[in-house]
């Protein structure tokens, strides 16, 4: 007798009390596995069949009852009933049952009263497998109707899908002294296929031997225990079909490591043979696999994950084979569970991840390519830079030269042509330069503060010969409140200006150009200000209107011709705008004329800028001023000098850094002209020389752009800064301003 469920300790004094104590489990026909003594001298003893069916009971008979009264053998008895109280328990207990009465079989009106009330479907048949009686739980089971006429089990058969096992069945429980069981499938008169489960069990009545069958349903059960087997059998597929492989890593209280679980897929992962894997259960095989140089990640990282029980992922290598040198690249990742007894369970899966890492390594090679080809580009963009901007210097500085020698009328008006000239191929350079610092990410937007009207203004008036050329008329309309100072590129703002004026004066033939800058917002520290460029020129067709913010794009080839520039003049401006967190917008009628306009905000600044430059006074004569211009390009230092004489100032020429710093070293100097591009010593390292010897001030003369060389400029400590082709009145207005800041310092 199996005895499960009960407690040693209590076990004799259970079964030698006087009160029935029984085990049943909870799965028909529900089996007594455990009874005392009590029990076994006032039933068991005359029980066939030790079961609940057995006693004649059903389930529903008392699941919902904690106290049962139980007839049996003419006797009847009361017990106190416990059910299973979760998953864990799976029995019910019978226990202080008494016996309350005791009298003769029931009457035959007795039991048909008995079986029509009962909630499970039953009949009784007699010896010869006539109907004795059925209640009305089997009539609806079966399909008929309660007032049909059923008097043999064999009108039945025709139910059954396998009618002769239904009739082998039969014959052999009515024939029997004991319950037999028989599972079967029927379809009944209303057209329902059923799963049931039939019991017999032998009685007496009025001295005469019946069989009372016991119907249940079981349709449910069978079809949940099908598609639990259909689960069963999708997850085992899919988990054998997935790429890669399953597993299942338990960590036990004691430290130890090892697989519960393995799909197939493991053994193509980590190169097992078929017959390995069923013995592959040790985490330290799964480990002697791993590259050494991975292992410390691979442990570190499992360690981290079972103590913050958060998810495990790694990539690293496996031997494809132990006997061999070859790696494969394995991605493992897994979700840990801890479980109520202390262990860590993980729940991952391994794919083998060889080819991807072929593709990154490719991929890398092509980015290290690209980023190559792109540093080649943009070193030749500098070099094509410096070697346009020496010759442009050249010519800007022989015009401004020219332009103070009283020229005629009609040889002012060429100057002017030849200084637009140079003005626009500075343009085209610059925005060749800028595009390529956008696209690499280079390009840094500054902040600092500048009189928003005043800068404005300049740039307009900077614009007005422009204008007068392409004989438009250029108008500029400023609300009030923008008298103030604003930190932003004052630069990058001027760019974009600068360009969608020049456009607009360029698509616009002797007609009007508008340039409107409104206060939309204003508090203490913001200001949100609109600007917009208008003009009447030709306008542009709405087929047109986005491709001409495209890179290099024109809206025809034939306006590169008509009009020139590289086309991206207008991308440079979008990109600078959305870097400044601006965007530019556009209407445009074609022969009407067009508007660009766009919002910007600005921190208001506390501290105040000047709308004009102050005078300046000196502490000697400007005229006596003597300079050293360290220049190795003969052109740039007969141009540079001829403006520096021009000024009344003197000067001393050296050619290159280390004949800068002899001259530095033997002479005084008010201000040093320092080109940054010389052979034996560039002008970065002569700089960092003559800061050690003198206090005369130094600026940086440079074809490059400022911000290529911002860094170094800072840290060689040079005090101003003018790029080539040199503006002339921007570099006489630059050494007033160092020699008065020496001055004011000294």
């Amino acid at each position: 007798m199996q005895e499960r469920g009960i407690n040693s300790t209590f076990k004799k004094l259970i079964f030698e009390s006087s009160e029935m104590v029984f085990l049943a489990d909870d799965s028909f026909p529900y089996p007594i596995f455990y009874s005392n003594k009590a029990f076994e001298e006032q039933i068991g003893e005359k029980l066939v069949d030790k079961s609940l069916v057995g006693l004649g009971l059903d389930i529903s008979s008392f699941i919902f009852k904690d106290e049962l009264k139980l007839s049996y053998g003419g006797d009847e008895f009361d017990f106190l009933i416990e059910l299973p109280q979760d998953s864990s328990t799976n029995h019910f207990l019978f226990y202080k049952g008494t016996k309350v009465r005791t009298q003769g079989l029931p009457t035959k009106k007795e039991f048909e009263q008995f079986v029509v009330e009962s909630p499970t479907a039953q009949v009784i048949v007699k010896p010869d497998g006539g109907i004795f009686h059925i209640n009305i739980e089997a009539f609806n089971l079966l399909g008929y109707q309660h007032d049909s006429t059923l008097s043999h089990l064999a009108e039945l058969e025709v139910l059954f899908d396998e009618p002769q096992q239904w009739r082998n069945w039969i014959n052999t429980a009515i024939s029997g002294d004991y319950t037999e069981q028989f599972s079967a499938t029927l379809t009944n008169p209303s057209g329902n296929q059923l799963s049931l489960e039939i019991a017999a069990k032998q009685l007496l009545i009025d001295g005469l031997r019946y069989v009372m069958l016991s119907f249940q349903n079981i349709s449910e059960k069978v079809t949940l225990e099908k598609d639990l087997e259909d689960s069963s059998n999708f997850l085992m597929n899919l988990a054998e079909q997935v790429p890669g492989g399953l597993y299942q890593l338990v960590l036990d209280n004691e430290g130890k490591m090892s697989f519960s679980f393995l799909s197939k897929g493991i053994a193509q992962v980590l190169g097992l043979k078929p017959e390995e894997i069923e013995n592959f259960t040790d985490i330290s095989m799964a480990i002697s696999r791993v590259h050494p140089m991975d292992l410390p990640q691979v442990i570190m990282s499992s360690i981290a994950s079972a103590k913050k029980v958060e998810p495990w992922q790694c990539q690293f290598r496996v031997k494809s084979d132990p006997n061999s040198d070859e790696y494969r690249w394995i991605l493992g990742a897994a979700r840990p569970e801890a479980l109520a007894n202390g262990d860590m369970v993980w729940y991952g899966y391994l794919t083998d991840i060889s080819q991807q890492k072929v593709f990154e390594a490719k991929l890398n090679e092509s980015k290290k390519a690209a980023e190559k080809a792109n540093q080649i580009k943009s070193d030749f963009l500098s070099m094509i830079s410096h070697e346009l901007r020496t010759p442009l210097n050249a010519i800007s500085g022989s015009t401004y030269s020219l332009m103070h020698d009283h020229p005629q009328l009609q040889q002012k008006s060429e100057l002017d042509t030849i200084n637009f000239a140079v003005d626009n191929l500075i343009i085209m350079i610059n925005d060749l330069l800028d595009f390529q610092k956008i696209e690499a990410g280079k390009l840094i937007i500054e902040k600092a503060p500048f009189h928003l009207s005043s800068f404005v203004s300049q740039i307009i008036k900077g614009l007005s010969f422009h204008a007068r050329d392409s004989k438009n008329r250029l108008e500029i309309n400023i609300s009030e409140g923008l008298d103030v100072t604003v930190c932003g590129d004052k630069t990058r703002l001027s760019q974009v200006l600068n360009n969608l004026i020049t456009n607009a004066l360029k698509f616009t033939n002797e007609g009007e150009v508008k340039v409107i800058v409104n206060l939309l917002e204003s508090s203490n520290d913001k200001a949100k200000v609109y600007f917009e460029v208008s003009d009447n020129g030709i306008g542009i067709a709405p087929e047109h209107q986005e491709k001409i913010f495209g890179d290099f794009d024109q809206v025809r080839p034939t306006f590169n011709t008509k009009y020139g520039g590289t086309g991206l003049g207008l991308s440079i401006t979008r990109k600078l705008l959305n870097l400044m967190g601006g965007e530019i917008s556009l209407q445009s009628v074609v022969n009407v004329g067009s508007k660009f306009f766009f919002t910007l905000e600005f921190e208001v600044s506390e501290q105040q800028v000047e709308k004009s430059s102050p005078s300046i006074s000196y502490s000697k004569d400007s005229a006596s001023l003597h300079l050293l211009m360290a220049e190795d390009n003969d052109v740039n230092a007969l141009v540079l000098g001829k403006i520096i004489n021009k000024w009344g100032f003197t000067y001393e020429r050296v050619r290159n850094g280390i004949e800068a710093v002899d001259a530095a070293k033997r002479s005084t100097f008010d201000c040093i002209l320092m080109d940054i591009q010389m052979p034996e010593m560039d002008g970065f390292d002569a700089t960092k020389a003559i800061k050690k010897i003198s206090e005369s001030p130094v600026i940086a003369l440079t074809a490059a752009a400022k911000l290529e060389i911002k860094d170094r400029i800072e840290e060689c400590d040079f005090d101003g800064f003018v790029a080539k082709p040199i503006d002339a009145t921007e570099l006489q207005k630059i050494i007033r301003e160092v020699i008065l800041h020496r001055n004011q310092s000294a």
